[in-house]
């Protein structure tokens, strides 16, 4: 029998493990997120109302602390700022480091992404989140999202492509370079926070750049003409530091992937794409002018060289490209079916 001097010791080593376990529950995990857009961007604001939506169903066990305006670092250094644990969280410009990401720089290519962005966002998501082989080496893919289709602002009126023949234009990563190219522009890699000055002092005649980003960066004080069409679209990828991830206990773990495939991921989507015609409808307003343009004959012509050379590169770096094109085309038509 127990005697009770050794009941009385056993009780109080189950009180103490009761008030460890709840110390441990109690714990606050604290991250830092960094998002090189003005605080006033869909991805700044979005980044906020998901952090506030992680703290609400983690009863504040984990808190996303938001760091807008490129405060951690510039726009091109954002996914190594992932990688390397100076960030635990970042919002990526695939298109800011050219090459880099060949796999999603298929979703770049004319006609592979829907013109709803909403489920060509959340389909991009889904892929990615389950690519058996990631071309986000170190990081842990949280959601992808997207613009498309990609708008022009010009200094000068855009009434069909050739336009900008001839003309250096702001291109949003490698593939929209050989869309412009195809269309006889010289495309030009400038940063988000470089664009003002570079259209004001006319370094560039044009820029390639979403509704919210000509919005951000306030680049109708010098492009007052908005041409639109299918230049293909950009990606944006929300990343996580694995060393960062695998430090949070398991229930907080589940909670970040749920959200990555469910309300975060939606949030991001709607965000992005509400602000995009929310912004084109108040330019238009305002008095700059948006035309559509007619599909031009040299980028019909070269859009399929511009996915077989994508394709190729991605094939070059590991991946089964055809089969990830497949996959992102059923999940498209899925949440397309389902909105």
């Amino acid at each position: 029998m127990i005697s009770r001097y050794g009941l009385v010791c056993a009780l109080i080593a189950i009180f103490a493990a009761c008030g460890l376990t709840s110390a441990n529950a109690q714990q606050v995990y604290e991250l830092k997120a960094s998002v090189y857009t003005p605080a006033s961007n869909p991805l700044a604001r979005a980044m906020e109302q998901w952090a506030s939506l992680i703290k609400d169903k983690s009863n504040g066990r984990l808190v996303i602390k938001v760091f807008p305006g490129g405060q951690m670092g510039p726009p091109p250094r954002q996914f190594d700022l992932a990688r390397s644990g100076v960030a635990d969280i970042a919002v990526v410009l695939h298109g800011l480091t050219p090459g880099r990401f060949p796999l999603v720089e298929l979703a770049h290519v004319p006609g592979v992404l829907s013109s709803n962005a909403y489920a060509s966002s959340l389909a991009l998501s889904e892929v990615w989140v389950d690519l058996p082989k990631s071309d986000h080496p170190g990081v842990k893919v949280l959601n992808v999202q997207c613009i498309v289709p990609m708008p022009v602002i010009s200094r000068s009126e855009l009434t069909k492509w050739s336009d900008l023949k001839g003309k250096r234009v702001r291109a949003a990563g490698s593939v929209q370079s050989s869309v412009l190219e195809a269309l006889g522009a010289v495309p030009t890699l400038v940063q988000p926070g470089d664009l003002n000055d570079a259209l004001d002092k006319g370094m560039i005649e044009a820029a390639s750049i979403g509704y919210s980003g000509i919005a951000s960066y306030h680049l109708t004080d010098a492009g007052k003409f908005i041409g639109e069409g299918d230049l293909g679209g950009v990606t944006f990828a929300t990343v996580m530091n694995e060393g960062a991830f695998k430090k949070l206990p398991a229930d907080l773990q589940k909670l970040l992937d749920d959200s990555s495939r469910g309300e975060g991921a939606q949030l991001f989507a709607k965000m992005l794409a509400d602000d995009e015609v929310g912004y084109r409808t108040k330019m238009k307003a305002e008095g700059i002018k948006v035309s559509t343009l007619p599909t031009d004959a040299s980028l019909q012509d070269a859009a399929g060289k511009i996915r077989a050379d994508a394709i190729a590169r991605a094939k070059a770096a590991g991946f089964d490209a055809e089969a990830v094109l497949a996959k992102l085309r059923a999940a498209i038509q899925k949440y397309e079916a389902t909105k």
